[in-house]
């Protein structure tokens, strides 16, 4: 990433981050439009810079940093979110995107992960995005295996809307792997968390019965045991892709740190 940047890697990404945007999505940012740069195809590189940035300013992340240029600026003003209306589908392929990293490789289960949304009024399976063949692994990285959408999985799609029965706010939900490293990385961070199963040869509404069973509001992650025939598997919960990503990208940064017994690196791209 140092070859991309004028200026030192830190102090750009410090900066950026008091304006309110987060280290993934700067790195995202950065991997993406190098990725179009490096296309030679400047058009999409341009139009990248330009939705990507109408998108931060809708967040309404960045109002006290324009307040502090211009302190004219009344403190209700909301009309940068106005600007970009993103649709379910791309707020999920975005968030998608920020797993491609060798971090995250080690989290994806023999089942292959997926990573879900629900509309806000979501009622049946085709109310739940995903990503049709799920999310593999495409030379030892994690990749959707296709553009996501809706009532693309079944299995997370019931899961989520039994969950949703629960606790409205929970909209994303993504399956990772099981194992002792995993629950231990979960507890570190302070996750909160419940344990379910085991149930043999378990179809998807009665695995999603058994979550909803355990589920309370606030919970981030369910463990559930597998059994025979059926696979541990860790559910990440959360009130958006985003949010759920975050919380996987955590929980792999703790893992690979357990695996290694030192602090996990991110390899710095040069050029």
């Amino acid at each position: 990433m140092k070859g991309y940047l004028s200026t030192d890697e830190r102090e750009a990404i410090a900066k950026l981050k008091e304006y309110g945007l987060s280290e993934d999505e700067i790195r995202a940012y950065v991997d993406e439009l190098m990725e179009a740069i490096t296309s030679s195809d400047l058009p999409e590189a341009m139009k990248y810079v330009t939705v990507w940035g109408l998108r931060v300013l809708s967040t309404l992340r960045l109002c006290e940093f324009h307040r502090l240029l211009d302190p004219e600026i009344p403190r209700e003003c909301d009309v940068c979110k106005y600007i970009y209306l993103k649709d379910e589908l791309e707020e999920l392929s975005e968030a998608a995107s920020l797993l491609s990293t060798e971090m995250v490789t080690p989290l994806i289960p023999e089942v292959l992960s997926n990573l879900a949304y629900a509309k806000d009024n979501a009622r049946g399976i085709n109310d739940v995005a995903a990503f049709e063949g799920r999310i593999t692994k495409v030379k030892g990285i994690p990749k959707p295996a296709s553009l996501p959408s809706w009532g693309a999985s079944t299995h997370l799609a019931k899961v989520l809307l039994k969950v949703r029965e629960r606790d409205k706010s929970i909209r994303a939900v993504m399956n990772i792997k099981y194992c002792d490293a995993v629950e231990e990385a979960v507890k570190r961070l302070g996750l909160r968390f419940v344990k379910v199963g085991p149930q043999d040869r378990a179809n998807d509404d009665m695995i999603a019965e058994e979550i909803y069973r355990f589920f309370s509001p606030g919970t981030d992650v369910v463990f559930h045991l597998g059994g025979v025939g059926l696979e541990p598997v860790t559910y990440v919960f959360g009130k958006s892709p985003l949010d759920v990503v975050r919380k996987v990208l955590d929980i792999a940064k703790v893992y690979a740190e357990l695996k290694s017994g030192s602090p996990y690196k991110v390899a710095s791209n040069t050029s």
